[in-house]
Formats: C-alpha cells, structure tokens, sequence
C-alpha cells in the first residue's frame, strides 16, 4: 500500500467519524468586539474552528488510555517498516482520542501521523490528517479552558507550518489567560518566539 492511499483511508475515516458525531452541539465563541475585526484568513480559521466545535464529542469524562497503547504498537510497526499496519493502528487510536475528553491525546495522534509521513519520506502528505487532529486539540483545550493546551496546540500547527491558525491558537490563549498573571506570561513568551520565528522564516 502506497502512502497516497493510506492518506485517502485515512481522510476517508476522519470523514466518517464527524459524519456520525453531528449531535453534539456547542460553539466556539468569541466576543462580539473581536468577531467584529477578523477579515480574510482569521475570519475562514475562526469559522472553521466554529464548525468544527459543532460536531466534536464531548467525550467520556475518564480517559482509559487506549490511545497511548494504539500509538505505541503504531511505533512498533514503524521500526518495522510496515506503514499500512501503522495506518490502520492510527485509525483505532484516532476512535479512542475521539472518545477521550483531552486536548493531550489528539495533539499525540496528530505527531503519529507526521511520524507516518517521514516514514515514507513525504511528510508535507501526512499534514491534512494531523491538522484534523490538531484542530480537534484547540477546541477541547478552549472547552477546557486550558492555557497550556492552547499554546501547545500553537506548537504542534507551528511544526506544520499553519501560521494562520498558529495566530488563532494564540488568540484563544490570551483569551484564556485573562486575569491570570502567570497564565499571561506563558502567552506573551509564546508570542514573542512566534515573532522571532516569523521574523526568521521572512528574512
């Protein structure tokens, strides 16, 4: 099995699942003074992430785990060198971060899936699946009202090069943070690695 089509299993999958979770309501909101002023690619980042927080599960309120187990056999098989098992294990840990409430597990599935994509040497190939993933992060760190969530998930759409929701990410957190002096330093640290990177990639 060539990466090309564990990259269509895999979309296909990710496709099934947010057709069977359309019950499951919630919106990801933000104050009416900010919506005011997104344009162009922030406002399609924030309608996406508001689309998508309609359709995420809440998830069990007791993380079993499962997921941990699924990505360490995923490992296993990809010191193997056999990507089409690797795939199919992605596809059972993706269901079990589904039902997990944490942002934790689907930045780690997200990682599992460029991991599959250095594998076989094409890693710009793997980022529609991990961005999947990732976005899923964001939202549930915003439910959870998680700072270091928020960050992280900035982190993980960093290293696939997604500045625009990277942006978006750190919105969220100094939303989060608000009120928080500690919280609110963590953020303004992050901002101004960001800048230095951003510098960086336009020199």
């Amino acid at each position: 099995m060539t990466f090309q089509q564990c990259i269509v299993i895999a979309a296909g999958f990710l496709g099934l699942c947010s057709i069977g979770l359309l019950t499951h309501g919630g919106a990801l909101t933000i104050p009416v003074a900010d919506r005011e002023t997104l344009s162009g690619v922030r406002a399609m980042v924030h309608a996406e992430l508001e689309q998508r927080e309609s359709v995420l599960p809440a998830g069990w309120p007791r993380d079993d785990g499962r997921w941990k187990d699924h990505l360490h056999a995923l490992d296993d098989e990809l010191a193997s060198g056999h990507i089409d098992r690797a795939v199919r294990i992605w596809h059972d840990a993706y269901g079990a971060a589904l039902e997990t409430r944490g942002w934790e597990s689907m930045i780690a599935v997200g990682d599992a899936f460029i991991k599959i994509g250095r594998a076989t040497g094409t890693p710009r190939g793997a980022r529609a699946n991990a961005r999947e993933a990732y976005v899923s992060a964001l939202i549930r760190a915003r439910r959870d009202r998680s700072v270091d969530g928020a960050l992280r998930t900035a982190e993980a759409f960093q290293g696939i090069d997604d500045r625009a929701i990277v942006e978006q990410c750190l919105h969220i957190a100094a939303q989060l943070a608000s009120g928080d002096g500690g919280a609110q330093q963590k953020v303004d640290e992050a901002r101004r690695r960001w800048a230095v990177t951003q510098a960086v990639a336009e020199f």
